[in-house]
């Protein structure tokens, strides 16, 4: 099968790869309809790279698919269509026995630690498999990991209707961001982003106004005159604009991910203004309320989807999301 591989620093290539083999009792082998590119998959192609990855690694961990193998004890029927947490989490170590499973001491993630879904097929223990309805666009359907990602991000802001939001970034995480929030009745709220396109979509997807980076000062003070109840960093490298801009009593996520960035970090505001600062990592039991969100409807998603390309164009699909060019790119193997 082809498969586009994460070959070294800051290259991307098309392999041939031999479809992979149940290895394990419990595992399912998938055929992948639908895969999307992440954010961190254009951070471990980065240079210097700003995420971790084994080098010979199938990219892709954000896909859907059909069950076409099961092993013996893997409780899944063939035929089924699945999407798949790509950080299986082991269920044994303190963590995960206390609770707090996206800080599981044992994942090894699908698309960057073991082979991911860039390819026709793709293998996954069965435990991190959850069900979707055929309903449900291949390309939507593909953006339950994310979505089930970002769901814990809005638990952990413990958004409230009626609260006002400050989005940094409107890439795919910045605009989910945007629909889960303006679902659960907040507003009004805010994003800020430097790329026209990329303006667009937020606007198109709820946006109660977009705003550049250049002047965000003054903007801000006209439009939340007290500061945002919650800030949503999406980029990874923005939390001294987060704190600035954070309402008294505000809370700020940090969601985005850049292990290059450094910010300088003005700390006596957070003291000052009481806030809260929210780390938040992967899903932590919100698939299910995230694949809910999708077949439901009710999620407005599609603007984000700026293009859906074949395998052989990856390289392009990439390029086409650093360039700012697009908020999310689905590839079909």
């Amino acid at each position: 099968m082809l498969a586009a591989v994460f070959s070294g620093q800051g290259r991307l290539e098309l392999q041939e790869r031999s479809r992979p083999i149940l290895s394990s009792a419990d595992d399912v082998l998938i055929a992948v309809e639908a895969c999307g590119i992440c954010g961190t998959d254009l951070q471990i192609l980065a240079t210097p790279p700003g995420h971790p990855a084994t080098p010979g690694t199938i990219l892709g961990h954000e896909f859907v698919g059909t069950v076409v193998e099961a092993g013996p004890e893997a409780g899944i029927d063939i035929g089924a269509r699945v999407v798949i947490d790509a950080d299986p989490k082991c269920g044994i170590c303190d963590p995960c026995r206390t609770g707090r499973p996206a800080s599981c001491l044992n994942v090894v993630a699908l698309g960057i630690f073991r082979d991911g879904a860039l390819a026709s097929h793709v293998l996954a223990p069965a435990g991190a498999a959850y069900a979707i309805a055929g309903s449900v666009p291949a390309a939507v359907a593909s953006l339950a990991e994310p979505l089930a990602c970002v769901v814990n991000g809005t638990r952990r802001a413990a958004a409230r209707p009626g609260e006002s939001v400050l989005i940094l970034g409107a890439g795919a995480i910045g605009c989910l961001f945007l629909a889960v929030l303006r679902a659960s009745g907040c507003g009004p709220i805010i994003v800020v982003e430097p790329v026209a396109a990329r303006a667009d979509v937020a606007m198109a997807m709820g946006a109660d106004a977009v705003l550049p980076p250049d002047g965000l000062g003054a903007a801000l003070a006209e439009r939340l005159p007290g500061g945002a109840d919650i800030v949503v960093d999406a980029v990874g490298s923005q939390l001294a604009t987060a704190i600035e801009a954070a309402a008294m009593g505000g809370r700020i996520v940090l969601f985005g991910m850049n292990g290059n960035a450094r910010p300088a970090v003005h700390q006596v505001e957070i003291t000052e203004k009481s806030l809260a600062i929210l780390g938040s990592y992967i899903s932590n039991f919100t698939f299910p309320e995230a694949i809910r969100l999708l077949e439901s409807g009710r999620l407005l998603v599609e603007p984000m989807i700026s293009a859906v390309l074949p395998l052989t164009e990856a390289a392009e699909a990439f390029e086409l999301l650093r360039s700012g060019g697009a908020s999310k790119v689905v590839i079909t193997p």
